[in-house]
């Protein structure tokens, strides 16, 4: 389920691994959008429930976790972009919902098409299938043997790196909604993008359109266009590129490797 239009004064930026977490409340939009609830005695780490009590998402020390009754979990941390995390939860609450849903075992084969047509490559490096951002900022990696924790969207962030990891039994639909959300430019205002990774990403002016059901929506055909910098952009201090692209492990630890191209 897409988020809600952004502010006027937003602008469109991409790639949205480089974007920043943004400004999505996802507790707040989870219970006022979508039914979920705190149960009153419920235990300190657990923030909210679903309405149909299946899913459950739990906050310590700055890491979220999205639990199932069905016994996966997708870990992520704050620093993920917010749209990311919102879509895969109301993707897999969708699913939930509806008992006819599909719940494919995770493949990762639908994410991976989708991001080898947006311009990601593949390869096997250090025990992990990787397919990777052409910036080489970003990749969904999976380890080649046991034990296989399932797979990870793995980028760079403000401090370090931010993990979207996925148990190997969570439903592989979670991962493709949360791949089609990290392929989308993002709303964002110019000062939350991190300092390090202006320089870096490409912004357009946000339009909207009027979809058939009568709200203001963004614009597909815009957000696609949104590829040169903004203006907004040109008032915040571009530091200078790292030297070396980053290679990222599914626990989210980075360390720098030569290019493999």
């Amino acid at each position: 389920m897409p988020a809600d239009a952004p502010p006027r004064s937003d602008i469109l930026v991409r790639p949205a691994h480089l974007a920043g977490p943004g400004g999505i409340d996802l507790p707040f939009r989870l219970a006022s959008e979508h039914g979920w609830h705190r149960p009153f005695d419920a235990p300190t780490a657990l923030v909210l429930i679903s309405p149909q009590e299946g899913l459950a998402l739990n906050r310590q020390h700055q890491q979220w976790s999205l639990t199932s009754t069905e016994g996966w979990t997708v870990r992520f941390c704050d620093r993920v972009p917010s749209e990311v995390s919102y879509d895969l939860i109301t993707a897999a609450q969708e699913a939930e919902a509806d008992p006819a849903a599909a719940t494919a075992p995770m493949t990762g084969n639908r994410a991976t098409v989708l991001l080898l047509k947006s311009g990601w490559s593949g390869f096997n490096r250090d025990g992990y299938r990787l397919v990777a951002a052409p910036d080489r900022r970003a990749a969904l990696s999976w380890p080649e043997s046991a034990p296989d924790p399932g797979p990870a969207l793995t980028a760079a962030a403000e401090t370090g790196v931010w993990t979207v990891q996925f148990s190997r039994s969570a439903p592989d639909h979670l991962l493709t909604a949360a791949t089609v959300a990290l392929l989308q430019p993002v709303a964002r205002q110019p000062e939350q993008i991190p300092e390090q990774f202006r320089g870096l990403v490409h912004a357009g002016a946000v339009t909207a359109d009027r979809t058939e059901d009568g709200p203001v929506a963004r614009s597909t055909a815009a957000r696609a266009r949104g590829i040169a910098s903004h203006p907004a952009l040109r008032h915040l201090p571009s530091p200078a590129l790292p030297p070396l692209a980053t290679h990222y492990s599914p626990a989210g630890q980075g360390r720098r490797q030569p290019d493999p191209r």
